[in-house]
């Protein structure tokens, strides 16, 4: 029996009668966490020292408000517009990130917001690195007792229906294990917020799901939002890389962020002006640099079949590419029929010998039994009204037919009368979770029925591994091309996502090694690991083509696909010499005759190998003049997707950037300070103080602060 609240308070009140004292809460990685219930739950062990709160969860996503005068004048106006006003922000973060959560509490994080807990000791030492297949396992042992989540709800046929909505990853997992276990299930409480979007499927649940429901109309709020990625020349290059590498017909699994956003953009350029594509593929020299590997592992033709997608995260990426018309390949929930269609033995229309085919290849018995019967209804190959009556099937007219399928005469009958339109079930996506923009998420509110049942939400363990359907998984999943992101990669093929090497955790491992291992697995499929060649670190340009790091995410024997912005290397089944030649070549030209001469030292490359004249000019600067050539033609903008900001943040966002990059020492922040106070503007930059409120400054700060804003806006902007 589910017991009804409408106020939080009460539920967490009822909770600790229930339940005890000692609480270890699960809840979703995302926006799936009923946030006012656990800032209620968390306010309420903070002051009862008696209870012992442990959280349990991953990715806790904080809304910024800046530290700087600078940052939180122009993030202020910024985040209310993008997340409301009365967006609860998690009380536990700051806690964590302070290092000031009380003795009696606790939060366990299976994956962080990428660097955001680098400086926090209470995260650091709480970190627990687990798959993400893993994660409801180890609550479930680690003691679980209670499971939060945000959940929708809207009115079916005259009642209420919910759905786990962005969050089907890891509640029926824990639920699944909990049962096979014999382990005590945990109380499992729904928060309702409409402004989630509704999924069905396997993400719809009746009431009884539920031991407690909290609909609380005052803690309604706006889902958290990511901004729309601005995205640089580096990212459109490895995204046009990896778009060379999807196959027609095939499957793909892609993260968020910018290089995910550059790959959806480089799609959509092939499918909508192929010929410009190609030759924009040809005048970036990658035909010339990576041609072997796209024709064996690839493709630059249209998507004339489609792919099908099969990725933990649904990002909105995907939605653009189903808007397009390239996510369109359909998978069934049957592995033969399933097969037939890869074979393109049979079609989704259902063609007039559908019978005959299927005992042909033995999917059907020479008896259609009551069971085969509905396999096929719920398929859509036989007419839905068919009935099973005394070894006949009769159809809405009375009119009866033999299921003997040893007489032809039969299957006939069946043929001219019984058969459906078209295969149903079809679905375009399997996801464990979402996560996206204000666009994405009134883009999935205003699907209509039948688009949204071509978006499956699963279990993570679905989607991440082939255990459980490994039959079904291996032929929805073909020609598969799972595409990440990593941080450092070694010139043997070992690549770190997640970890510092001084193990400090950026994030966690969630479900990359999952999707690398499933790659080696499945037939015809790829791990593609895109990675920028350098980064700005400490002592300056640093190169992330390294000769050894001392963490690694994926280990060197998984090694398949790496992709920098400056080609493509292939090191499945490779020697480790050949691997590091391939590996030194889509290096920046910086730092390749370095890594060549380590790898000769150790004696892991001949000492008399040279570097391929074509890629011995691997420099930012040269791939800065080949794309912005093409950006003077209207393609690869800044904002692909549109943007967040209006036009005179875009121009402050320049400005801070410029005094960020400024004012790396003392020394600089001085010169630079004495260079602004000195500074004369001659134009007229009001909207922009008037946004940052300095347009009247009222103390010596503020005072300061206009002037460094005016030089750096004269410094920006062009005259």
């Amino acid at each position: 029996m589910t017991t009804h609240f409408n106020k939080t308070s009460d539920c967490i009140e009822e909770l600790i009668n229930s339940a005890g004292k000692n609480l270890i809460i699960g809840t979703p990685l995302g926006i799936g966490k009923p946030n006012p219930l656990i800032n209620e739950i968390w306010q309420k062990a903070k002051t009862d020292s008696s209870i012992k709160l442990e959280i349990c969860t991953a990715l806790s996503l904080q809304v910024p408000v800046g530290k700087s005068l600078f940052e939180k004048r122009f993030l202020k106006p910024f985040t209310d517009r993008l997340f409301g006003e009365n967006y609860p922000q998690l009380e536990y973060i700051d806690d964590v990130a302070n290092d000031k959560v009380p003795k009696n509490m606790k939060v366990t994080e299976f994956y962080m917001q990428s660097g955001k807990m680098l400086k926090s000791a209470t995260a650091q030492k709480s970190y627990t690195s687990s798959n993400y297949t893993h994660a409801a396992r180890d609550m479930l042992n680690n003691g679980l007792n209670v499971l939060m989540q945000m959940v929708s709800v809207k009115e079916i046929d005259g009642r209420k229906v919910y759905s786990l909505s962005s969050n089907t990853d890891l509640t029926t997992d824990l639920i699944n294990i909990a049962k096979r276990k014999k382990i005590k299930k945990p109380i499992i409480i729904g928060m309702v917020n409409p402004n989630l979007p509704f999924m069905g499927a396997k993400a719809q649940v009746e009431e009884d799901f539920f031991d407690i429901l909290v609909d609380d109309h005052t803690q309604y709020f706006l889902p958290f939002a990511t901004p729309k990625a601005a995205i640089n020349n580096t990212d459109y290059n490895i995204g046009l890389l990896a778009s060379s590498l999807i196959k027609d017909g095939g499957t793909m699994q892609v993260g968020i962020g910018s290089l995910g956003d550059a790959l959806i953009y480089a799609m959509k350029l092939r499918q909508n002006q192929n010929s410009e594509y190609k030759k924009i593929l040809q005048k970036l020299h990658i035909f010339d640099k990576c041609d072997e590997v796209i024709k064996k592992s690839g493709s630059t033709s249209t998507f004339d079949k489609g792919v099908y997608a099969a990725s933990e995260m649904f990002v909105e990426g995907f939605a653009h590419l189903f808007d397009e018309g390239i996510l369109k390949r359909k998978v069934y929930p049957d592995a033969q029929i399933q097969s037939l269609l890869n074979q393109e033995i049979i079609t989704e229309k259902i063609q007039e010998n559908i019978i005959e085919i299927l005992l042909q290849h033995e999917v059907l018995d020479e008896f259609i039994t009551k069971k085969q019967m509905q396999r096929l209804q719920n398929l859509g190959i036989l007419k839905a009204d068919l009935q099973m009556q005394k070894g006949y099937m009769i159809d809405s007219k009375g009119k009866k037919y033999k299921t003997d399928l040893f007489e032809y005469k039969n299957i006939k009958a069946i043929q001219e009368n019984c058969l459906g339109d078209e295969l149903k079930q079809g679905v375009l996506l399997h996801g464990a979770f979402f996560l996206g923009s204000r666009w994405f998420y009134r883009w999935l509110h205003e699907l209509n029925e039948n688009h949204r049942e071509l978006f499956q939400m699963t279990p993570v363990s679905q989607v991440n591994e082939l255990y459980g359907g490994e039959e079904l998984d291996r032929v929805q999943r073909i020609k598969a091309r799972f595409i990440n992101t990593c941080m450092k990669v070694d010139l043997l093929g070992a690549a770190a996502s997640d970890t510092l090497d001084n193990n400090q955790v950026v994030s966690g491992v969630g479900g990359q090694y999952n999707f690398v291992a499933m790659a080696q697995t499945l037939e015809d499929s790829r791990s593609v690991l895109m990675v920028r060649s350098t980064h700005v670190g400490a002592k300056g340009l640093e190169s992330n083509i390294v000769w050894k790091y001392p963490y690694c995410t994926i280990p060197r024997h998984l090694r398949d696909i790496v992709i920098t912005e400056y080609g493509i290397a292939d090191l499945r089944g490779q020697s480790d010499e050949e691997c590091v030649k391939r590996m030194i070549c889509i290096a920046d030209s910086q730092f390749q005759e370095e890594l060549c001469q380590t790898a000769m030292r150790f004696n892991k490359l001949s000492a008399d190998w040279e570097i391929p004249q074509k890629f011995r000019n691997n420099t930012a600067q040269e791939l800065d003049k080949q794309i912005n050539h093409f950006k003077h033609s209207g393609l690869f903008p800044t904002f692909p997707f549109g943007c967040d900001f209006t036009d005179e943040e875009l121009v402050i966002v320049k400005a801070l950037k410029y005094l960020k990059s400024q004012t790396g020492s003392t020394f600089s922040k001085i010169k630079l300070l004495f260079k602004s106070l000195l500074h004369k503007s001659q134009q007229d930059n009001s909207k922009y103080l008037q946004r940052m409120n300095l347009q009247a400054p009222r103390n010596r700060e503020e005072k300061i602060s206009r002037k460094l804003l005016i030089f750096a806006l004269n410094q920006t902007q062009s005259p």
